[in-house]
């Protein structure tokens, strides 16, 4: 039997993707084990996003070296953004038997059996890889890539020198990727790409993905992953307010507060036309839970401009923040701007916004309690006599006593609790 060990850094796509991985090898005697144990295989599938991911991609990869030392056998596989980006940092660490370029890791199985690559491009990369997915590892919500790629270049980015040119699946393999998805157990989908908004398979987007999602029986939630402010489209909305299926939820990439700033980054709004689409979004859904991405420490960034963005955050009624401190990244537009933000500085401004989302996601849960909002999410743990879950509104809930894991349960929050919400069970 080949045991088999897969680590994960990143995002929900990387998670997806790391499933079809281990999914290639079906059929074959393999057993997946934990990463720090002996394994004759050892995939790490890595980010770049930010520096420190590298730096904790670089460390997975000497873990992994380590346990080949002790069992000179095992091979190492690199694959994922880091390795697509910076393949001659790996192989300088000796000892990775193959690095795997974004488009070819899904084959990684026929590679090794086939014993024949060749490290590709991605910018030459044409089409959407698709590899049918049975079942995530760890986790009890199905995260499914429908699209890869992005074609932005914002200036601090490196994903699309790491992910090539945009492309999408076929809306018909999307459906049968979901529907395998449901006929083996998952009763929530979490939609993904590296730019989602930009979903087109002639002239289906995101809208005809999700009716289409809506019409499988077994699925009971839909959630879409992090899209692009400019790219929530009135259809977009006209799903969240009618689909019955679909997370009352958008995690929006938003990145600034403040004009100039914006203008820097090479985004195509403007905070005028944020406030605009939060209007709008609260008028069709009043209870949607919105969430920003938030870089903080963008060169050139003044304390008046990081002012701005925290008197813009401050005013809207969002439900949270993800905050980021702005990392160089190599080649990109932004590593060679001129009055590069200190780390202190970078630190304290983080601080502050992470102080200010906690103010949020309070308030937006007293509001969600005061109005007695339906909540509903998927089971995924017992713990000290309650069961917990991720609800449609982004909240963790804790309901009394221990339900079916990965079965739908509905609550009303009845107060705070730890880092969500105390739930009453709904029949």
């Amino acid at each position: 039997m080949t045991r088999i060990a897969i680590a994960t850094l990143g995002c929900k796509t990387n998670a997806y993707e790391s499933a079809a991985i281990v999914g290639q090898f079906e059929g074959q005697d393999v057993l997946v084990v934990p990463f720090d144990e002996p394994a004759d295989l050892y995939i790490i599938n890595t980010c770049t996003v930010t520096n420190r991911t590298d730096f904790k991609s670089r460390n997975l990869i000497r873990k992994a070296l380590q346990q080949k030392a002790l069992n000179p056998l095992a091979k190492v596989i690199v694959t994922g953004c880091y390795a697509q980006r910076s393949p001659g940092e790996i192989e300088a660490m000796g000892g990775v038997d193959l690095i795997v370029d974004n488009q070819s890791k899904l084959d990684i199985a026929t590679i090794l059996r086939e014993g024949s690559y060749q490290f590709g491009d991605i910018m030459n990369a044409t089409d959407f890889s698709y590899r049918p997915v049975s079942s995530m590892v760890d986790h009890s919500r199905a995260f499914q890539k429908i699209q890869d790629g992005c074609d932005f270049y914002c200036a601090y980015c490196a994903i699309p020198y790491a992910r090539g040119h945009n492309r999408s699946a076929k809306l018909s393999d999307v459906v049968a990727q979901a529907r395998l998805f449901v006929d083996s157990g998952y009763k929530e989908i979490v939609l993904g790409g590296v730019n989602l908004g930009l979903y087109r398979d002639g002239t289906n987007a995101l809208p005809e993905v999700i009716q289409a999602l809506h019409d499988i029986e077994g699925l009971q939630l839909i959630r879409l992953s992090s899209l692009e402010p400019q790219l929530i489209t009135q259809e977009i909305i006209s799903s969240l307010q009618h689909g019955k299926k679909l997370c009352p939820h958008l995690h929006i990439a938003l990145q600034s507060g403040c004009d100039s700033v914006l203008g820097r980054m090479g985004r195509h709004y403007d905070t005028g036309q944020i406030r605009d689409l939060v209007d709008k979004l609260l008028f069709s859904i009043p209870s949607i839970a919105l969430g920003f991405d938030v870089i903080v420490g963008f060169p050139g960034e003044s304390q008046e401009e990081f002012e701005q963005t925290r008197k813009f955050l401050d005013s809207l009624p969002i439900a949270y923040l993800h905050v980021f401190s702005y990392s160089k990244r190599k080649n990109t537009v932004a590593s060679s701007l001129p009055n590069q933000v200190s780390a202190a500085d970078k630190s304290k401004r983080a601080a502050i916004l992470a102080a200010l989302s906690k103010r949020k996601k309070d308030l937006f849960m007293r509001r969600l309690i005061n109005d007695q909002v339906g909540l509903r999410g998927i089971c995924e743990a017992h713990k000290d006599g309650y069961t917990t879950m991720l609800t449609d509104h982004y909240l963790r809930a804790y309901l009394p006593g221990e339900l079916a894991l990965g079965s739908l349960a509905c609550c009303v929050p009845t107060k705070t609790y730890l880092d969500g919400v105390l739930g009453q069970v709904e029949e």
